[in-house]
């Protein structure tokens, strides 16, 4: 799960803060599509993944006073697990109707965000701004109906005359909540974009895991689905390496901060790695053999250091990449721990390790083997997701008491933020699609919640109904809003269309560098270029690619693609099973498309594009 910092942070660091609003509205072209287009979000579903949602605030309010949430899915709440109109076996359902009638009764909320984070996140995307007469906190899709999935809870210590509220997050509840949105998505009959905005370092990180399987079966509904990259950039939680047969590797892991620290490394199931472990003190514990086979666990606990070595069919996240996984969780002393690996058999060798907690405002960290990148989250690296991350636009805001506010040391305007994970995903794809304008956001806050409990955060002139938010927590949320506007466009565009024209549209500059790469990915998003090509998407004329022939098939190398006439441009790409890009071409007036395919014999999906948005796709044998 995010490790969701911004209010610890604020404890010790009063000027730091996050948000959307108005800068980030200009920055990413919102306000020009405003001006151009009527658009606003209206008949296009938001699906939102969090922490919750306080319904009572005005922005989720229409103009008669009536809720705009089709669902309140609260899956920490048990208390309608067994309610016959609830076949999830987990959480409780409120309805459009029930919400409403809570409302008209001033009722206590069936359903909360105590923390903030949820409530922030759906405002930026979908706030209408109705807690000011100014309207100048306004979301990106103001009219967009939402539902919200309250999956998670943040903890936090008690405030003012508030409780405290301790921690929970269980991933097995991800696919259900999949399973309950793609159902009212059907129900609904709207074009649909879901958000979830959780998410940190670890895991297998390369599309495999169940988690990412659950994510990529929801897509292949046509159901658009966007998650950030995460907040684990800016420090060295990355190592990766090689180990041959006999060899000795150490690898330093410095526990900085007390408290708890996890070691989470992958390798191929065809090798083995004997391991031990050395104190700061130096004492070393073990060697402890590898698990046997892929079926087998060898798992040591030794009181502060628990060691969890795994097969490929046992380990955590039920990956189908046939990669072992050596987890070991460090909650004694501060000081420099040595993980001590020997390659008792090897095929392949190498292997990549992650720590967490371990980002740019704290010292735990790895001593050697550093790599930079590879710090997204495990379920950014599903295959077929929008990955949206982080830059920075605006570092300053005045609170409600009049008071300057500044972010310092997280990156100048233009900048990547400091903390936006970076890419590549373990099995070597970018991971990163694009970034946003997330440094610093306006955002929804609601009375008596954790995050308004910081006045500093609170926004002038916002009725303390406003305030700031930022990281790939607001970055990810404004891009979901952004894919509203482009889907009340036109609400044919498939969650693969919508992905290209928001790469394509991304834009270059002297902070990107030459894109795409695994940083900032394809540039800085682009929302007016976007919602331009979801109008040219309008006119495509997609029988040159639905009339498409490729051959041979299977082929000994090479293949031809036939068109029914010539295209002005087109896109190819080749896609191995991993989901990895191994060619990438474009070609310009042509009817005719020669490649030779040089790969290992196997399945390939072949995908062309024409004009950057029509898409038609083929799997291709070689033999």
């Amino acid at each position: 799960m995010k490790n969701l910092i911004t209010f610890i942070l604020l404890l010790s660091i009063t000027a730091v803060t996050f948000s959307q609003g108005i800068p980030a509205r200009q920055e990413a072209n919102l306000d020009q599509v405003y001006s151009q287009y009527n658009l606003d979000g209206e008949n296009v579903l938001i699906v939102i993944l969090d922490r919750g949602i306080d319904y009572r605030h005005p922005d989720f309010l229409d103009e008669n006073g009536n809720t705009r949430l089709a669902y309140v899915f609260d899956m920490i709440d048990q208390s309608g697990a067994g309610d016959p109109d609830n076949p999830y076996g987990v959480g409780t359902i409120f309805d459009q109707a029930e919400i409403d009638a809570a409302l008209d009764n001033n009722d206590p909320p069936l359903s909360n965000d105590r923390y903030g984070h949820g409530t922030a996140t759906t405002g930026i995307a979908a706030g209408n701004g109705s807690g000011t007469a100014s309207g100048d906190f306004q979301g990106v899709a103001p009219k967009a109906t939402l539902i919200s999935i309250k999956i998670t809870h943040d903890p936090f210590p008690p405030f003012g005359s508030e409780p405290g509220q301790a921690g929970f997050f269980n991933p097995a509840y991800i696919p259900i909540a999949l399973e309950f949105a793609a159902d009212k998505i059907a129900e609904l009959g709207l074009p649909s974009v879901t958000l979830m905005n959780i998410g940190s370092i670890g895991g297998p990180t390369d599309g495999t895991s169940s988690i990412c399987r659950a994510i990529d079966d929801f897509v292949a509904l046509g159901h658009p689905f966007v998650c950030g990259v995460g907040d684990d950039g800016g420090n060295d939680n990355h190592a990766s390496g090689s180990i041959d047969l006999n060899e000795t590797i150490e690898i330093e892991v410095e526990k900085a901060e007390a408290g708890f620290l996890r070691f989470d490394l992958w390798y191929s199931e065809d090798d083995r790695f004997t391991v031990s472990i050395e104190r700061p003190n130096g004492t070393v514990e073990g060697p402890f053999t590898a698990p046997g086979n892929a079926g087998a666990a060898a798992d040591t606990n030794l009181g502060d250091i628990g060691i969890f070595h795994r097969g490929a069919d046992v380990e955590f996240y039920d990956a189908t990449s046939h990669r072992r996984e050596l987890l070991i969780d460090f909650t004694g002393d501060t000081g420099t721990y040595k993980v001590i690996l020997q390659g008792a058999q090897i095929n392949d060798g190498g292997f990549h390790a992650v720590l967490n907690p371990s980002t740019y405002y704290n010292n735990n960290r790895f001593g050697n083997f550093v790599t930079f990148g590879t710090s997204i989250n495990d379920y950014a690296s599903a295959n077929s997701l929008i990955t949206p991350g982080d830059y920075v636009v605006k570092n300053d805001w005045i609170d409600i008491d009049g008071i300057p506010r500044d972010i310092t040391g997280q990156g100048e305007e233009g900048e990547l933020w400091i903390g936006s994970s970076s890419g590549p995903t373990q099995d070597g794809r970018r991971g990163i699609d694009f970034v946003a304008s997330g440094e610093v956001c306006h955002a929804a806050y609601a009375d008596n919640t954790y995050y308004e409990s910081f006045s500093f955060n609170v926004l002038q002139n916002s009725n303390g109904l406003y305030g700031i938010q930022n990281a790939v927590s607001a970055a990810a949320p404004l891009s979901t809003g952004v894919i509203a506007l482009m889907l009340q466009v036109n609400p044919d565009l498939s969650p693969q269309l919508i992905r290209q024209i928001l790469r394509n549209t991304s834009r270059e500059d002297s902070f990107t560098g030459t894109t795409p790469n695994p940083t900032w990915g394809y540039g800085k998003l682009d929302a007016l270029a976007a919602v331009n090509q979801a109008f040219v998407s309008l006119g495509i004329v997609e029988n040159q690619l639905k009339t498409a022939q490729l051959f041979p098939n299977p082929t000994n190398g090479s293949f031809t693609i036939q068109l029914s006439e010539a295209i002005d441009e087109i896109e190819l790409s080749v896609v191995n099973m991993l989901g990895q890009i191994i060619e990438q071409k474009k070609f310009r007036n042509t009817k005719v498309i020669e490649q030779n395919l040089n790969a290992p014999n196997g399945l390939y999906f072949v995908q062309i594009s024409a004009n950057h948005q029509a898409n038609q796709s083929f799997k291709l044998i070689k033999q």
